[in-house]
């Protein structure tokens, strides 16, 4: 019997786990005391592997940037936004779209802040922010399209996304967690706001 397959499940297994250690460190340079460098000479020496290896998994830097924004939403429960679309009653998908993204912002804000701050100055992460922002906006919409025919007073359903997508945004949540409120107290008053706009 060949062992092949067993040799070839080991160094997928291996791949993997230095990938995840890829990730790991780059998210780890972002949540630093220090000035935050992502280049990919820091990610190497972070993750103790070659500037090959990580063109190796990722091939190139934006594809190192993709994987790590999924990495963070893994991490931060996004999966949650499956339940959310699945959700048979518009308004209850609603307080999930909030309840979702709120436990994402809440999850690595450190990370998060960086990632958006550096996307100024960063067009590789700029376009992912504004990839991954347009996916918020999208599922406003779509939840806004649900809503409408059960609202008496509905708003116009672009402007009615636009709100709610607004109202999710990083921006909004960490506005309000620098003033000291806690994620409970930001869902809360975030599914108030929505509900104001809304309906």
């Amino acid at each position: 019997m060949s062992p092949r397959p067993y040799r070839m499940g080991k160094r997928l297994a291996m791949a993997s786990a230095t990938r995840r250690r890829i990730l790991e460190a780059s998210r780890q340079l972002l949540a630093g005391p220090t000035e935050t460098d992502l280049s990919m000479d820091a990610i190497a020496r972070r993750a103790d592997v070659s500037r090959l290896t990580i063109y190796y998994q990722f091939k190139s830097r934006p594809g190192l940037l993709e994987a790590l924004y999924d990495y963070l939403a893994m991490r931060g429960n996004m999966r949650g936004m499956a339940e959310v679309f699945h959700e048979s009653d518009p308004r209850v998908a609603l307080e999930k779209l909030v309840d979702t993204f709120v436990g994402f912002w809440s999850s690595d804000p450190v990370v998060i802040r960086r990632l958006r701050a550096m996307a100024a100055l960063d067009a590789e992460i700029a376009e992912g922010i504004r990839a991954r922002d347009a996916r918020r906006r999208h599922a406003a919409g779509e939840i806004m399209r649900r809503l409408a025919p059960g609202t008496k007073k509905a708003k116009p359903q672009n402007l009615a996304a636009d709100l709610l997508s607004m109202l999710t945004s990083f921006e909004s949540y960490d506005a309000l967690a620098r003033a000291g409120h806690s994620r409970a107290q930001i869902t809360a008053a975030v599914i108030r706001l929505v509900r104001l706009a809304v309906f």
